[in-house]
């Protein structure tokens, strides 16, 4: 990393932390988790804090930079910085939190500090959003003397007829280009179509939103077939389209989303799926397929392949994906989330099983994380590849298929961490802890779910360390590779049950060192309002001499802020 990227990352990273302590209400978590990787997101969202608490920071703001400049000796004066970067910056920040509805983000923009007023005013990202307010056509003129380096973006609440020829104009010099309609595009219709096919060579990047429920029965001829087009990403909100001119060399990138009506039916998008074989990214979101009709079921009936394709979504209103994404083969995909299967549908079973097959390669080469709660589960390697998959009903008995489909290449996997985020039914926890027991793959397990809840339902939900312990009592060298537990304990019969699981490992190791391996860590979560130590050290000395080194560490959970939030207080190691 070159010094000043370091000393601009240094930067960021303190400018968000002052930011922080003088407003705790900014949701500023997510800029400092990701700071040190994206320093860009931090000045994004530095740059759209409240107009009040930038004009106080104004002078931290040059401290921080002088203090980056010693440390790192590179010189930092913000104005030197590339324009094309802050451009960037602030694009980000204004795509996040849509600051354009009123067009006085410049002003925003500026006030992060003194000398970043000059650059913010010059900078070509902030003249590439076109509003239609007062200023818009006097922006978009002088848009056209400004850099080509980023895409333009229009922001429609109104007809305004008379500046569509400039519209027109600049479209044709930028290769990305968004359109985002407030109201009334209906009467946009035809200008729309001439800008997409006069503009068809030139476009990289198409993007069109709306939130209007378009004249029944019309739809976007956007491009001709038979012209030139080297698109490469379309993305269309809630724009009816004619689904059959989609058929694009170069496209890489594709989404279809909010389409409450007018979607395509099922075989139309497998047929674009089909013609447009070399997506890379594939986004169907909350959209309900039209039915299929006698002459479209007839248009392709057989799998589409997709080789490369890397980042699947599929998330269909009021369906489930079961009708759709066993028809999809992605041998290569590395993420993937559908919502929703339904355990009532037998194909259900087939889909889970097709899932499993795009991933099960990579589970059989890499450490493996099986994340399980009551609404969907997720499984994830270290290489990057994950498979999320939401439920729609019965989710025990979804879960439990899950389980059985992907057995055979959890086993295979050098490692797998098993965490359940819920308590479950009895049966069903008995069922799938003695189901993995045999599993030499299993080397972490981790019971986050916390106290019991009431879901209404009358279901037993359990402490999943008894059923733990009874399956470790029954079934001989039960996880015999297993290293590692974390577990809530709430009550006393549940330190109880954890501390048969120590037992009964304790006992399993005596004379079999070689078929079982020794417990490395146990971390026990609690309640904070549950003085744990107070009330069973007894029993925590007791787990902590049958634990090889002593490794047990007693932590306290933050409860309402996620079943992994977890706050190392207390060791055990006197």
């Amino acid at each position: 990393m070159d010094p000043t990227t370091a000393a601009l990352q240094d930067l960021v990273y303190t400018l968000c932390q002052r930011l922080k302590s003088r407003d705790p209400s900014l949701e500023w978590n997510d800029v400092l988790n990701n700071i040190r990787k994206t320093p860009t997101r931090g000045f994004s969202a530095l740059a759209l804090a409240s107009e009040s608490v930038l004009q106080e920071v104004q002078h931290e703001c040059d401290e921080a930079i002088v203090t980056a400049r010693e440390h790192y000796n590179a010189c930092l004066p913000v104005n030197s910085l590339p324009s094309e970067l802050l451009a960037y910056i602030f694009q980000l920040g204004l795509e996040d939190y849509e600051w354009y509805t009123d067009g006085d983000h410049p002003a925003v923009v500026s006030l992060v500090c003194r000398q970043w007023n000059t650059v913010a005013v010059n900078s070509p990202g902030l003249w590439t959003r076109w509003c239609d307010d007062v200023d818009g056509p006097a922006r978009l003129k002088r848009g056209r003397i400004l850099s080509k380096s980023m895409g333009l973006a229009f922001y429609c609440r109104n007809i305004i007829s008379d500046v569509w020829d400039d519209v027109s104009a600049e479209v044709g010099r930028w290769q990305d280009v968004l359109f985002d309609f407030c109201g009334g595009p209906n009467l946009w219709f035809d200008d729309l179509e001439r800008l997409g096919k006069q503009n068809a060579p030139k476009l990289r990047k198409l993007e069109i939103h709306t939130n209007w429920y378009p004249t029944p029965h019309r739809t976007l001829d956007l491009f001709d077939p038979h012209d030139p087009c080297r698109l490469e990403d379309l993305a269309l909100y809630n724009v009816p389209v004619v689904w059959e001119a989609l058929n694009f060399e170069h496209l890489r990138r594709l989404q279809i989303c909010d389409f409450p009506s007018m979607a395509p039916s099922r075989a139309e998008l497998l047929r674009i799926l089909e013609l447009n074989s070399r997506l890379e990214y594939l986004c169907l979101s909350d959209m309900e397929l039209n039915p299929e009709t006698p002459e479209l079921s007839t248009i392709i009936n057989h799998p589409v392949s997709m080789d490369f394709l890397s980042y699947l979504e599929v998330n269909l209103y009021g369906q489930t994906a079961d009708d759709l994404v066993p028809m999809m083969r992605f041998p290569h995909c590395k993420e993937i989330k559908i919502w929703k299967i339904s355990s009532s549908d037998p194909d259900s079973v087939s889909t889970l099983t097709h899932l499993m097959k795009a991933i099960g390669n990579s589970i059989a080469v890499e450490k493996t994380r099986l994340s399980v709660d009551c609404l969907d589960f997720e499984i994830s390697t270290d290489g990057g590849q994950k498979v999320e998959v939401c439920i729609e009903n019965a989710a025990e008995l979804a879960l439990s298929e899950f389980i059985k489909v992907s057995i055979d290449a959890l086993a295979a996997s050098p490692a797998v961490t098993l965490l359940l985020k819920d308590n479950f039914s009895y049966q069903w926890t008995m069922h799938i802890i003695s189901a993995l027991a045999p599993l030499q793959s299993i080397t972490a397990l981790e019971f986050l779910a916390g106290p019991p809840y009431d879901n209404g339902d009358d279901v037993d939900v359990c402490n999943p360390l008894e059923c733990l312990a009874q399956v470790m009592q029954q079934v001989q060298h039960a996880f015999s590779r297993l290293r590692r537990i974390k577990c809530c304990v709430n009550t006393v019969s549940e330190l109880e049950s954890l501390r048969r699981v120590v037992l009964c490992r304790h006992q399993a190791i005596v004379g079999q060192e070689n078929a079982v391996k020794p417990l490395e860590e146990v971390d026990v979560g609690h309640e904070k309002d549950w003085d744990l130590q107070d009330r069973c050290d007894a029993v925590l000395d007791e787990i902590k001499a049958l634990i090889p080194g002593g490794n047990l560490k007693i932590l306290s959970q933050r409860w309402g802020t996620g079943p992994m939030a977890w706050n190392a207080s207390w060791r055990r190691s006197d």
